[in-house]
């Protein structure tokens, strides 16, 4: 059961991969479209056929209805580009009782290599490139530490906590931003990771 689920997921994510890749090609021609309906409005403003202003008010009430209708189009995924980095210098044992590793618990894009080559970090399905998290809202490599950490992705390599206020207040007397860990690192998953979860247990 659990070489055929594992076959099923590796299949999905090809499948996704190339869905995404797809509208990503569309996203491109939308994008060439903009284009050529931008350089056409500008020769009729310039031809005087049109006034900009009212054009821009015409325009700008368009987008406002749209946003508050919530129509705007998102494909909502994300890749990562590698990276050459430089690893920080942070005290993480020192800070692991207070944060409780609040930073294994954010969300990031994984590289298309990763996602192509199925390596240890795998990416929620029904999120897709992002880490996927486990049932406590932890990328789903941690266990009271992180199972991948010599082979780590660069960005988190990279990141450091120092500067993020989404984790701390005040970095230097390690007061933790509760609001923000509170309420948007819930752990909260969808309802195809919890699908997923629950044929692992059977």
């Amino acid at each position: 059961m659990t070489d055929q689920l594992n076959e099923l997921e590796r299949q999905v994510e090809g499948g996704n991969l190339f869905a995404h890749s797809t509208l990503t090609e569309h996203a491109s021609r939308i994008n060439e479209a903009a284009a050529i309906v931008n350089g056409l409005v500008g020769l009729l403003v310039q031809r005087g056929l049109i006034e900009g202003d009212e054009l821009l008010a015409a325009v700008d009430s368009v987008r406002e209805r749209t946003e508050q209708a919530g129509h705007h189009a998102h494909v909502g995924i994300a890749v990562r580009v590698e990276q050459e980095v430089e690893e920080p210098e942070i005290d993480c044992e020192a800070r692991l009782p207070i944060c409780k590793a609040a930073c294994c618990r954010l969300h990031f894009a994984l590289s298309v290599e990763e996602v192509e080559r199925g390596g240890p970090l795998r990416w929620e399905l029904g999120h897709p490139y992002f880490n996927r998290h486990n049932a406590d809202g932890y990328c789903h490599q941690w266990d009271d530490g992180c199972g991948i950490y010599d082979e780590r992705p660069s960005v988190c390599r990279s990141y450091t906590c120092a500067d993020d206020d989404r984790i701390w207040k005040d970095f230097d007397a390690m007061e933790l931003n509760h609001e923000f860990i509170d309420s948007k690192l819930s752990g909260e998953r969808g309802p195809i990771e919890l699908f997923m979860d629950a044929h692992r247990r059977a």
